[in-house]
């Protein structure tokens, strides 16, 4: 099993930014109440990563996005050695570009995600990265988290 599972949901009206411009992402339960357990606002750039240890092979992997438009846009996934439920071939869904770059396979993509479902297990070293910091998102003790745009009026 993959140790993150990024799976495309029906697409959402666009959420706005705040007064400031400020676009955040929430990290919620997935199972239970459906509770915030923590947010994040992004830099200037809109951008964050997800990072983990491939369950199969046992390597790196790094998925990038983007928000654009009010909605999460993946915009590559950056990985070692293939395995189950990486990508193996240019024209994957959504795919844009391929690559290899320093020992490491690239596919530059532009795939719509939605909501992005997160399980969450200690020795996958599972991490949100935003604007230059890092979250283990073991350290929030949930097992299972939903990741997603939120509006900065929501309580916290």
């Amino acid at each position: 099993m993959a140790a993150i599972a990024a799976i495309p949901f029906a697409p959402f009206a666009p959420l706005p930014a705040s007064a400031s411009g400020t676009v955040w992402l929430c990290l919620s339960e997935t199972r239970g109440q459906g509770r915030e357990i923590a947010r994040r606002s992004l830099g200037p750039d809109n951008r964050f990563s997800l990072s983990f240890i491939h369950s199969v092979s046992d390597t790196p992997v790094i998925d990038n996005y983007h928000i654009e438009n009010g909605e999460i846009l993946q915009t590559s996934e950056i990985f070692e050695a293939h395995g189950a439920g990486l990508p193996s071939i240019a024209n994957d869904m959504d795919a844009t570009g391929w690559r290899q770059e320093e020992g490491k396979f690239i596919l530059e993509m532009s795939r719509r995600t939605g909501p992005i479902p997160l399980r969450i297990q200690a020795q996958f070293e599972n991490t949100l990265h935003i604007a230059g910091s890092d979250l283990p998102l073991a350290d929030l003790g949930h097992k299972a988290l939903t990741l997603a745009l939120c509006d900065e009026e929501k309580p916290h």
